[in-house]
């Protein structure tokens, strides 16, 4: 059984809680322009209640985030069998992922809480023992920025990544439809019938994943299928450089944020498979009620070849840092907003 730690920070207007279970972001206090506050992160009340509906709402993920072809990796001269929990595929790093595991966490100083796991070797078929580490902080410019990182003692993959969903309107506001979308990407990667990237880099003009200029999100959603579940290519990825990504905004609230990362690519994903789905505050949430931005390597880049796949070294840091700045627009402001 454990204790129901919530880990709180406030600064410059907005405010996270951080659960251990998952290393989640629980809920995230943003003030619209009229200064009115909403919790813009669907989720649900307690950490029982994400232990017994299972997802990834809000969490981080590990060891290897997004897919794995037939659950099989290769390092060196070993092939590593890993849980297969997405029908032959390998999701998210197995059926016993980062965000089913309880995290120790701590508040440090003013403005940041810290998450540590320890993955032993052989966690879910993976090489080695890795520490992982999370860290959320509030600047006081309203940044919020989350950094993940990892050891491991043996040569290895990975690929931890934030699964948290948004609804700038507030969480229990509806469908993401509305909501203007910019994403810095010229690229994306098909997937084949297998649900795995075929390893081309397709243009995205003429296509749903054109979100070059700002889009409603909902106006190439039908063309996609049940919706959004794909990998966009960041362009001027630079690795360790931080650069914007994506650019999000509820023309009705005025609540806005802007995406940096220092990864290659760019998880779409509109909540596809919620239905009747009881959150936070007697919310109910249906599909499209939130939007995934999920920074990433590109899906099953392991096995890869073109997608450059890169081991990350026994002793080396693995670093993946994401930085969400938040913003509250007046009804003129879209403009200048989509051009920062």
């Amino acid at each position: 059984m454990h204790d129901e730690k919530v880990f709180r920070i406030a600064r410059a207007g907005v405010a996270i809680d951080v659960i251990e279970y998952g290393a989640r972001l629980q809920r995230c206090l943003v003030p619209d322009r009229h200064g009115v506050i909403a919790d813009v992160v669907p989720g649900v009340e307690r950490s029982s209640d994400y232990v017994e509906r299972g997802g990834t709402m809000g969490a981080v993920l590990g060891r290897y985030g997004n897919r794995i072809g037939y659950g099989r990796i290769r390092i060196h001269d070993a092939t590593y069998q890993l849980s297969r929990n997405d029908g032959d595929h390998t999701m998210h790093g197995g059926a016993g992922h980062f965000g089913t595991r309880w995290w120790r966490g701590a508040v440090h100083g003013p403005d940041s809480v810290v998450l540590e796991l320890t993955s032993e070797n052989g966690d879910q078929g993976w090489p080695g023992e890795m520490r992982a580490r999370v860290v959320y902080t509030l600047t006081d410019q309203a940044d919020l920025v989350i950094e993940m990182s990892a050891v491991c003692d043996q040569d290895t993959y990975v690929n931890m990544l934030f699964h948290g969903y948004w609804n700038l309107g507030g969480h229990a506001s509806g469908s993401v439809a509305e909501h203007l979308l910019k994403v810095a990407a010229d690229r994306y990667t098909p997937k084949g019938d297998n649900g795995l990237p075929t390893g081309e880099l397709h243009n995205v003009a003429d296509s749903p994943f054109d979100f070059r200029a700002p889009k409603r999100v909902g106006t190439d959603l039908a063309a996609t299928g049940r919706g959004y579940a794909h990998n966009l290519c960041l362009r001027d990825h630079q690795e360790g450089h931080c650069r914007p990504a994506a650019w999000l905004l509820d023309p009705v609230s005025g609540r806005a944020l802007i995406l940096e990362t220092d990864q290659p690519g760019l998880q779409i994903f509109t909540a596809n498979s919620w239905s009747n789905l009881s959150g936070k505050d007697g919310a109910v949430y249906q599909a499209h009620s939130g939007l995934a931005l999920e920074s990433q390597q590109h899906p099953n880049t392991p096995n890869t070849p073109s997608f450059a796949p890169k081991l990350v070294r026994a002793g080396e840091m693995y670093a993946h840092r994401m930085v969400v700045r938040f913003r509250a627009l007046g009804a003129e402001g879209a403009g200048a907003f989509f051009n920062d």
